[in-house]
This record gives structure tokens, C-alpha cells and sequence, in this order.
């Protein structure tokens, strides 16, 4: 106790004369101007990176490197802080954490000589939430300490440990943020950036952390995968009202594919900054509160042997101003897990940064006391994954109806450090015949624990409040079935077998062919499955490529072709598209001798899509991210752009959270500056102009809560029939069953039964069926069986009941979803369904005739 002791007088009390390691080193106030954490005070992109870059380049304990660049263009930093002995062997030091990471063919004497040469590495990451801002603030002392400090305790933690800083994980945020709260000084505009400070996730931009679909994210992991951290602190600010920090242990449940080494190395670390903040007299500090261990959507790194450290520190008024209130904040009852209330009426922006500082530095130094156990446990954590005897692989079989969804997959998997191997023949597993060319993931390997997490089904634990109560919510979603949110197999085999393989160093698509030029009256044809066909049809659309579907299933030349399939004349340009394309995703093309008689439609030439983005509006933000990624040519709809909506638009998405209220006021034009203008209330008159967008001939696609607001706009007949109270219902971010109408053009492509995505979502009954003309979609199945991953209760609520509907309004259509059909980008499976509205609401209708001449 006495070295947390050390810790707590030089963070809380003024720091007793020293010598510094590196005079010339000017400390934060001397840089600044100001103490980090004055009131009102907020260091900058521009000033912090280039201070953090002169510590390193004056002091021989710190190491700067910029790792890449993030989404808008900032550099990504991280700093290595360690002894100038230590950092002079970092090599060697990572070379024996990478070799205790895997530990096939070492002995347990081996490991145990390496545990006892290496150093552990303890990762920190502050600022990924840019609005908490204190964490990243704190930064800028921690890294000047551990630069400068000449004593006995810092020498200590440096002696024998590694420390990897980045000290902003959205460095992007970092720039929106603290740029727009300083430029507001002074002024009566709001101080909080009003829109997404990652540019497609915002807040979520840690729950991309399987998905790893952000530049951000994909840096995070690569420092993991590269040093074998053993502890990752993750800082972070939670509301006002909670306590003043949060560390783990976490609340249950775990996922039980983290190994319980690592579970257990969890709680230490969080116990021992639990026990350095009451030791330093800082009260309200609480665990197992409102934070579980289960998604590995925001603890990527649990999978890999490192313990996620999560800190939540409070957060204050406006960002950085006190928060006062009549009485003590936060709790004020003391139980086994938040020992002593905090008892004043005042929290400051210093405060974040001296408990996250504490906290920090109480984890480090637990760790660099205890490093031969951190990493003889890192060995045994990785060593019971490679020994592994309850599974032998997963097999992703080969030539399935979505190759994007399979490739998506695989590139997730080696992202993740996982090996993936490819059969060279044909070969049988569990009993079942698998071609050659499957995709076999051996369970006997380090990172198995991710493989596993992300394939199989979830089963989250019944846990109330207290028996016959409310649920204990869980903190985050409980699904994350990759092969039911893409949608493909993949199946898990027990027991060995045997087939010669070759391990994949990179993901290209499966091979394909395209067919020969078709002859005069045929044409090219596109299979409806794969949720990348849009990424085909959108390159057509910008060559100016006429594209059709085939409204009705049809045969040519002894192939059959479902409903929805993309046909496409055999011109030039079409064929360098398709060629490239065909080539770049995997998705097979093939050739028609002759377009058959049946309804189609003509896709309009160059769909124009307009995207509702309230600012802030995270929903949105991750369609804009799927939207470039595809070439969508689509824009953001501006508050000018609802005075002629048919000019601009021939189809407008509305995602979840885009509210009646968001549309009419927006922001407040008295509270932000001319440059949000765009996102300024179009009142009355706009919401009746959406309205006659519709009813004029255009599209409206509207998903999850926004269907209430289609609901409110044209008075669709649409009545839930879920309870409110979640003792009753209750869904949170679950896989449930559906049936899906695969001959509707909203649906072409898709499998009857593909599970949808469901997260405190809405279900429907249809109150007066004549009222517009419509077809159902998709609809929950009879009876009470509807859960296929996660957590649901009552089940039977949604028997029959209606999901995604298609109207027709005026001239124009309305499709709604009453699920979130685009969540996050995982369930791109049933996002497809979104795609097809869009592209297809605007399309030209075709009779048989004039859809057999399309080729002429």
C-alpha cells in the first residue's frame, strides 16, 4: 500500500521537490497557459499533439509515432512510455509477449522464463467519446509525469513496465469538439457540438469494435495485435448523475467466451483503482454498476488476452464548466460496491482529471508489481485457447448464396489475428460432405475465443431486477451472430477431421467467370442474394448503364433465376462493369439467350437518394459510411432542399430517430451559427412538403422509430400491439425469427426466414386494411417460439405481428420497417431490403412485352 500511497501525494497534494528527468520539458501549465482542467479551459487538437510530440523529443522515456490517419484525415498518434533500458529493448519485449500470445510448441519452463524477462504491457485509450473530455485532458499530465518525474515510485513503473498511450482514439472528435467549444467562447451559442464527432458512427464509434469498419477502429487493433498488451484501460466519462468513477469488477453476465483468467485479472486491476481512489480520499468511486462483460461489439481486446479496464469518470456542466447541485451528487447510500458516497454539491472538470489520473496510475502500478504473474497468466490464457477440446472448428462452407457476406466475414476473422485455413478438396465433417475451396477455422489457436464469440449463437442469461421483476438491462445489445446478421452457414464441429488445407495471408473473392457476350435478344443477368449486388448496380447506374429486375422467377438454359433478378443489355460499358465487378466482389454473373415475358421494372437512371440526418443522428451516420462504401449517389437532405424535394430526391431514406420534432424545429437557429443551417427547423410547411413528395410519385423509406413518424405523416393504420413495461416485454438488440415475403420487390432476394434485428423496436397490427393499398413484407411467425439470438421475453407478444410494410401513397410508395433494418451496418443481410425499397420505389414499371424487347 505504501508505493499507492507514493502515487496518491503526488496527484493530490502538492508534489514534493524532485529531480526532473527531463528539465527542458515545459509541464502542461507552462505549455497551455492554463492548468488542464481549469474551468472552461480545453486543450486542442493543434496544441496537445505537438506537446506530446516534444515530450518525446526531449525526454528518452517516451517514444512518438504517428500510426496512420483517421476518417477526416487527422494523424493518429500513440506513445510508448517505458525506461530508456526498457524502450532500447522494446523488440526484444515484444517478441516475448507475441510468443506468450501463441504458445504452440513452447514449454511451460520456456513460458516461465519469458514471463520472468518480459515487461507487461499496460495499453490506455482516452477521448474515443470525444465529448468526454476530460479523460484525453488528463492525458497530456500522465504522459508529462511519466517524461519528467525523477522518483522512486515513477522510476519504479517505468522499471518494469510498458506503457502504450493513445491519448485520443477519435482524434477526429477531438478536433470538432474542443475547436467548436473554444470558438463558441464568449458568444450565446450553444458550446456542444451539435453533430456526430466520429463522421459516421458518432458515440457508436466503440461498438464497431467486431465489426471493425472504421480506420479508427482498425489502428486500435493493430496496436493490439502487434504489442500482445496485457491490460487495456479504457477512459471514458459517464453522465452527471452517476458515480464520480466506475471501474470494473463489471455486473454480470460475462461472455463465456472470455477465459476466466482473464475475467479475474479484470477485477484485480479494477479493485486495486477502486482501492488507490479511496486510499487518495476520493469518494463516489463505484463497480459493478451499469456495465457489463458481454458484447464483444466494445472489448475487442478481452479476446485477445488483454483485460479491458473500463473508467467512467462523471461528467460536469457544458462539457467542462462545475456541475453543482442543491445537495451531494450522485448516491448517497453506501453499499459493498460503492463504499463512500461523494459528498459535495460541486464536480469539476480537475476532478475527472485527477480520478482518471489515479485510476490509471493505481492499475499501472499493480500491474508493474505483479508483472511475472501478468504475464505467466497471459501465457496460460492463451495456452488454454490453443489446447482447446471442446470444439475442433467452425467450416464455412464454399459456393454459398452470398459470397459478400462470406468474404466480409473472413476479413473480419484475420482483422482479428484469427487463421483461417481453405480446404483443397472436397472433404466430411461431422457427418456433412463440404466442397473443396470451405473455409475451415481450427478452434486450437490463439484468438479462437473471437472466432467463436462471433459465429455461434448467443444465449444471454434470464437476469431480473429481482425474481418476477424488470429485466436487469443489459448495457449494451445481446446478438451479434455474424452468419445470421449477413447471412450465411457456417457450422461448428466437435469432434477432428482431416483435409489438406492452405492458410489465407489475405481475403479475395471467389473465383468467377463472366460469360460470353450475349447474342442479340439476350442479355446479362445478376442474382438477387448477395447484399454487394448493390455495389454492381450502383457502378452501373454512374456509367449510365440501363438495369432492369425481373419482377417474377423465370429459367434460361436449364438455370433458374428467382424474382428480382438484375438484367442488364449487353453493351459495352455494361460489360467493363460487370467484368470488374463480377471480379472485385465474387458475385457471379451469367448470360440469358433471351429476356423472358414477364413484368419488370427499369430502374431510374442515376437514383437520386436523399438521407434525413438530424444532426447527431447515429442511425444515419453509419447509412452514410454503407452508402460510400457502395457508391450510392446520394446526399444529406438540407432544410433549402424541402422546397423542391422532386427535383433533388427520388427516394428518401428516414432512419431510426428521425422524429416529427426533428424535422419540423431542428436545431434551434438562435443556438448555432449560419453553418448549421442546413439542419434548421423547416416547420409546418416543410413536414406537409415531405408529405407531397410522396404523394407526387416519390419514395419513402422509413426505419425502425421512424416508422411512427411515417405513421404520423400520412395517418398509416398502424397500431403496436407490444406492451411498454419490460417486466411484460422486452427485446434488447436480439436475432428473432421472421417471415419474409421474397416476392415482394422490397424483399427480392431475400431467404423467407432470414432472422431480423430487434432493439426495443416496435411491432404492428394493420387497424384498416382498405385504407391504402399495401402488402406485408415481413411479419413475426405465429406463436411464441421468435428467438433465434440474444434475449426476448414474452415472445408471444409478437405473434403474427406485422414488421415491414409496403404502401402505396398518392402516386408514391412508403415502405416501413418497423425493426431496425439497418443497424449499425451488421445486419447487412436485411439490409438489402432497404437497398431494394430505395432503388426500387423510383423504378419504372414494365409490362411482359415491353420487358422482353429491353435487349433490342
Amino acid at each position: 500500500m505504501a508505493v499507492v500511497t507514493t502515487a496518491v501525494i503526488a496527484l493530490v497534494a502538492p508534489v514534493l521537490p524532485t529531480a526532473s528527468a527531463a528539465p527542458s520539458i515545459p509541464n502542461p501549465e507552462q505549455y497551455f497557459g492554463f492548468r488542464i482542467g481549469s474551468d472552461g479551459k480545453l486543450a486542442t487538437i493543434d496544441t496537445m499533439f505537438p506537446y506530446f510530440k516534444l515530450i518525446a523529443e526531449r525526454s528518452n522515456r517516451v517514444d512518438y509515432e504517428e500510426l496512420g490517419r483517421t476518417t477526416e484525415d487527422n494523424p493518429y498518434v500513440m506513445l510508448t512510455i517505458s525506461s530508456p533500458k526498457n524502450l532500447a529493448n522494446l523488440d526484444r519485449l515484444v517478441e516475448i509477449n507475441s510468443r506468450l500470445a501463441d504458445p504452440r510448441g513452447l514449454s511451460p519452463t520456456d513460458a516461465e522464463k519469458l514471463a520472468r524477462e518480459g515487461k507487461p504491457f499496460y495499453y490506455v485509450q482516452a477521448g474515443i467519446h470525444a465529448n468526454e473530455v476530460g479523460n484525453a485532458q488528463a492525458m497530456l499530465e500522465i504522459a508529462h509525469r511519466l517524461g519528467t518525474e525523477n522518483s522512486p515510485y515513477i522510476n519504479n513503473i517505468l522499471d518494469k513496465a510498458v506503457i502504450l498511450m493513445v491519448p485520443s482514439q477519435n482524434p477526429d472528435g477531438l478536433r470538432h469538439i474542443n475547436d467548436y467549444f473554444n470558438a463558441t467562447a464568449g458568444t450565446n451559442y450553444a458550446r456542444v457540438y451539435p453533430d456526430l464527432y466520429q463522421k459516421y458512427t458518432g458515440h457508436d464509434d466503440n461498438r464497431d469494435w467486431f465489426m471493425l469498419t472504421q480506420d479508427e477502429s482498425e489502428l486500435m487493433v493493430s496496436i493490439q495485435n502487434k504489442y500482445h498488451p496485457q491490460a487495456f484501460q479504457d477512459a471514458h466519462q459517464a453522465g452527471t448523475g452517476a458515480p464520480r468513477m466506475f471501474t470494473p469488477p463489471y455486473l454480470s453476465p460475462y461472455d463465456p467466451n472470455i477465459d476466466p483468467i482473464t475475467v479475474q485479472q479484470t477485477n484485480d486491476a479494477g479493485m486495486a483503482m477502486q482501492r488507490g481512489m479511496t486510499s487518495a480520499g476520493m469518494k463516489g468511486v463505484g463497480w459493478a454498476k451499469s456495465y457489463d462483460y458481454w458484447t464483444p461489439s466494445r472489448q475487442y481486446q478481452v479476446y485477445h488476452g488483454a483485460a479491458r479496464l473500463l473508467t467512467e469518470a462523471a461528467s460536469v456542466s457544458n462539457l467542462a464548466y462545475p456541475q453543482v447541485g442543491d445537495g451531494p451528487l450522485g448516491q448517497q447510500e453506501s453499499e459493498i460496491n460503492f463504499i463512500e458516497p461523494y459528498d459535495s454539491n460541486t464536480w469539476t472538470l480537475r476532478q475527472i482529471v485527477d480520478y482518471t489520473s489515479q485510476a490509471f496510475y493505481s492499475a499501472v502500478d499493480e500491474l508493474a508489481n505483479d508483472g511475472y504473474n501478468w504475464l505467466k497468466d497471459f501465457y496460460k490464457v492463451a495456452n488454454n485457447a490453443v489446447t482447446r477440446t471442446d470444439a475442433f472448428a467452425y467450416v464455412i462452407p464454399a459456393g454459398q448464396r452470398d459470397p459478400q457476406a462470406v468474404r466480409d466475414t473472413l476479413e473480419i476473422m484475420l482483422k482479428g489475428a484469427v487463421e483461417v485455413h481453405q480446404a483443397k478438396t472436397e472433404f466430411t465433417a461431422g457427418g456433412k460432405a463440404y466442397p473443396a475451396g470451405s473455409y475451415v477455422i481450427y478452434m486450437k489457436q490463439p484468438y479462437s475465443r473471437w472466432a467463436k464469440t462471433l459465429l455461434e449463437v448467443q444465449h444471454y442469461p434470464q437476469l431480473l431486477q429481482y425474481p418476477g421483476g424488470p429485466p436487469q438491462r443489459p448495457y449494451d445489445v445481446t446478438a451479434h451472430t455474424l452468419p445470421m446478421l449477413l447471412g450465411f452457414d457456417a457450422d461448428l464441429v466437435t469432434d477432428a477431421f482431416s483435409v489438406g488445407t492452405k492458410q489465407l495471408k489475405k481475403v479475395t473473392p471467389e473465383p468467377v467467370s463472366m460469360p460470353p457476350v450475349p447474342g442479340e435478344g439476350g442479355a446479362y443477368v445478376l442474382g438477387p442474394e448477395s447484399y454487394g449486388v448493390y455495389q454492381v448496380v450502383t457502378r452501373l447506374q454512374k456509367q449510365g448503364v440501363p438495369t432492369f429486375r425481373a419482377a417474377a422467377a423465370f429459367s434460361d438454359g436449364g438455370r433458374d433465376y428467382p424474382a428480382g433478378t438484375f438484367i442488364v443489355p449487353p453493351t459495352g460499358p455494361a460489360t467493363t462493369v460487370l467484368t470488374n465487378q463480377s471480379k472485385a466482389t465474387g458475385i457471379p454473373v451469367y448470360a440469358i439467350a433471351d429476356v423472358p415475358a414477364i413484368e419488370g421494372v427499369q430502374l431510374k437512371e442515376g437514383t437520386r437518394i436523399g438521407l434525413l440526418k438530424p444532426p447527431n443522428n447515429m442511425p444515419a451516420g453509419w447509412l452514410m459510411w454503407m452508402f460510400d462504401q457502395y457508391k450510392v449517389n446520394y446526399q444529406i437532405v438540407k432544410a433549402k432542399d424541402y422546397q423542391n424535394l422532386s427535383g433533388k430526391y427520388d427516394a428518401i431514406l428516414m432512419p431510426d430517430g428521425v422524429s416529427r420534432n426533428s424535422i419540423v424545429n431542428g436545431l434551434n437557429a438562435n443556438n448555432y451559427p449560419k453553418e448549421w443551417s442546413w439542419a434548421f427547423g423547416v416547420g409546418e410547411t416543410g413536414w406537409n412538403q415531405l408529405r407531397q413528395f410522396v404523394t407526387d410519385g416519390g419514395t419513402l423509406v422509413s426505419v425502425g422509430s421512424a416508422a411512427g413518424t411515417a405513421q404520423e405523416l400520412f395517418g398509416l393504420p398502424l397500431e403496436s400491439v407490444l406492451p411498454s413495461s419490460s417486466s411484460v416485454f422486452y427485446g434488447p438488440g436480439s436475432l428473432l425469427r421472421q417471415e419474409i415475403d421474397s416476392d415482394d420487390p422490397a424483399a427480392w432476394g431475400m431467404e423467407g426466414d432470414h432472422p431480423v434485428w430487434f432493439e426495443g423496436d416496435r411491432a404492428y397490427r394493420i387497424t384498416d386494411p382498405a385504407k391504402y393499398p399495401h402488402t406485408v413484407v415481413g411479419k413475426y411467425p405465429a406463436g411464441d417460439d421468435q428467438l433465434e439470438s440474444g434475449w426476448l421475453i414474452g415472445g408471444e407478444y409478437l405473434s403474427d405481428a406485422v414488421n415491414t410494410v409496403s404502401w402505396q401513397v398518392g402516386k408514391g410508395s412508403v415502405v416501413t420497417f418497423g425493426n431496425q433494418a439497418a443497424f449499425r451496418t451488421w445486419n447487412r443481410g436485411e439490409q438489402k431490403m432497404v437497398f431494394n425499397a430505395l432503388f426500387n420505389g423510383p423504378a419504372e414499371q414494365l409490362s411482359p412485352e415491353r420487358f422482353a424487347g429491353i435487349a433490342d
